[in-house]
Order: C-alpha cells, then sequence, then structure tokens
C-alpha cells in the first residue's frame, strides 16, 4: 500500500509536535555548555502570511553539548534573524564557532560570548586567487600559512591529545605562525586595492582577526567550523530532493525530525531504531524524567527492544 505524499507530509507534521520536549531539553544542553557553533542555510517556505513564495527564508543549524551529551538542532526563521539569534541565545555564555556573517554581528557583541571564527572560510577567500594566478604571491603565502596551521591539527589528532595537550600545542607551534602571519597582512594590505578580491580576501582575515585566533585560548575549541558545515551540507544534499516546505507546520516538522536524527547519529546511535523507539515512548510519557530518559545520551536501546520483546511475548 503506496500512502499518498499528502498524507505523509501530515503524519509527519503531526509526530513532530510531540517531540517539541525532547527538542526543549536538547536545546538547554546546547545553552548550558560554554562551546558551540551555529550555521544557516537558505530554505524556500511556499505559504508563508505576507511574504511572497520567491523569498528565501534560512534554516538554522546549531551544535553543541558537552563531549558525552552531543546536540545537533535544525530550526526553521524567517525574518529579523539578528534578534532571532539573541534570543535563541540568552543566557549562553562562552565560546560559538560560526563564520562573520552579519546576521551574526548582534550576537557577537554580547559580553559572555566570544566568537570563534572559521578559519576554513577566510582560506576560501584566497584559494580560487592561488589557483588562478601561477606566480607565487600574497594569495599563495596565505594558503601556505593555513596549511601550516591544519598540519598541526592533524598533528594533535593523529596524537589524540587532550585538550589542554592541543592547547599547549597550539600555543607552542601554531601561535608563532599567526603572529608572523599578522605582521605580514598588516604590511601586505596597503599594497593591495582595497576593492579587488585579494584586498577583500584580506581586509576579511584582518578585520576578524581576534575571532580567528581564538581558537587558541581553548584546547576544546576548533580551527574552523567545517563539523557544523559538515551538518549545513546534509541539509542541502536533502532539500536537493525535497526542493521546499509547502507551510511553516512543514518546514518546522523537518527541522525537528532532523534535529532527534542527528542527534541520534552524534551520539552514536542507530537512528531508525532511536526514532522508533523515542515515537514509540512518547505517548506514555507525563513527566519531564520521561521525557530525558529519551535523550540520545540517556537512552538503552538493548533495553527498549527487550521490552518490546516481551511485550510481543505477551
Amino acid at each position: 500500500f503506496i500512502y499518498p505524499r499528502q498524507t505523509m507530509a501530515r503524519s509527519a507534521i503531526d509526530c513532530a509536535n510531540p517531540l517539541q520536549p525532547l527538542y526543549n531539553l536538547m536545546k538547554d544542553e546546547v545553552i548550558d555548555y560554554d562551546v558551540g557553533a551555529l550555521d544557516a542555510t537558505t530554505l524556500q517556505v511556499l505559504n508563508e502570511p505576507d511574504r511572497p513564495a520567491r523569498r528565501k527564508s534560512y534554516a538554522y543549524c546549531f551544535r553543541g553539548g558537552p563531549p558525552d551529551k552531543k546536540v545537533v538542532i535544525y530550526e526553521y526563521n524567517a525574518e529579523n534573524h539578528k534578534s532571532y539569534l539573541l534570543n535563541w541565545f540568552a543566557g549562553f555564555k562562552g565560546s560559538i564557532h560560526a563564520d562573520a556573517d552579519p546576521f551574526f554581528d548582534d550576537l557577537a557583541a554580547q559580553p559572555d560570548v566570544d566568537m570563534s571564527y572559521c578559519n576554513a572560510h577566510s582560506r576560501r577567500k584566497f584559494e580560487p586567487i592561488a589557483k588562478a594566478v601561477k606566480t607565487d604571491g600574497v594569495a599563495h603565502h596565505a594558503m601556505r600559512v593555513y596549511k601550516q596551521l591544519y598540519k598541526i591539527e592533524r598533528e594533535a589528532k593523529n596524537k589524540k591529545l587532550t585538550p589542554e595537550q592541543r592547547y599547549q600545542l597550539r600555543l607552542e607551534k601554531a601561535k608563532p605562525i599567526l603572529e608572523k602571519y599578522k605582521q605580514w597582512l598588516d604590511e601586505t594590505y596597503p599594497t593591495l586595492l582595497p576593492k579587488s578580491p585579494l584586498g577583500k580576501a584580506v581586509a576579511y582575515v584582518i578585520n576578524h582577526w581576534d575571532g580567528l585566533i581564538h581558537y587558541l585560548s581553548d584546547g576544546r575549541l576548533e580551527l574552523d567550523n567545517n563539523l557544523t558545515e559538515q551538518e549545513i551540507k546534509m541539509f542541502v544534499i536533502i532539500r536537493k530532493n525535497f526542493l521546499f516546505a509547502c507551510s511553516i507546520a512543514g518546514a518546522k516538522a523537518l527541522c525537528a525530525h532532523l534535529s532527534l536524527l542527528r542527534s541520534a547519529i552524534a551520539n552514536r546511535l542507530e537512528p531508525y531504531r532511536y526514532i522508533k523507539a523515542v515515537l514509540d515512548a512518547l505517548p506514555l510519557c507525563q513527566t519531564v524524567e520521561d521525557y530525558e530518559a529519551l535523550l540520545p545520551w540517556n537512552i538503552d536501546l538493548a533495553e527498549e527492544k527487550t521490552q518490546q520483546e516481551h511485550q510481543q511475548a505477551a
């Protein structure tokens, strides 16, 4: 039997509403921890009040939580992005991985928030210039610097260093490289045309320098925001298949289901079994503790399977 698309869509929307308590608890983990990350991509929603169908809305991805409680959250938002992000991160104190998108400016201005900007993002501004110009020049030098920085990160990964050990390694090897790089940038920028691609690339690094080197201050921080960008890439691949959401309810349901799915995978759970266990247990939840037991880092799927087998035998 094949269900009509409209029926499947309605089922997904109806299933998403009971997931809200789990979503709220996962968001609490992001806010309560002191290292987070975010990125965004466009999402077209056809039927939004007072908005033409062609106007793009956004799907945000938030990552965070302590190492044993990894959270990946997606959320739809249509407008007022700066105030939306301020409200979303209300109560957060710590470092946030992101690029330097203007949407994030008000969040970056908060006294309790330190932005750890993505060095892969700044590197990409030099990469096409280096490929287009055969002679060794400014872009090639910048690319060599980033190659050195990523080599240090690979060393830390290969040696399986603790955050404290990675912090010390960066101070020893990465900090001197970055200090020389900054001096070189300051000397080089006046020789470039400000509106040229190369001038803009150098200006971007200079203007966001404090955020780009913030990762040196904490071994838990990353050199870039690639882990969040990988989650966004996954969303983009899915979007190529569904193209758009018809309604706001559909966009919110999509984000709710993906949040649960990707958080399960982040915590090394088999996603189908996890989602099934959650949907089976949700009608029986009455207290906060009942919902907490269903979070990806709390649930015991082996126990869930045993309980289901007993129920089937009975």
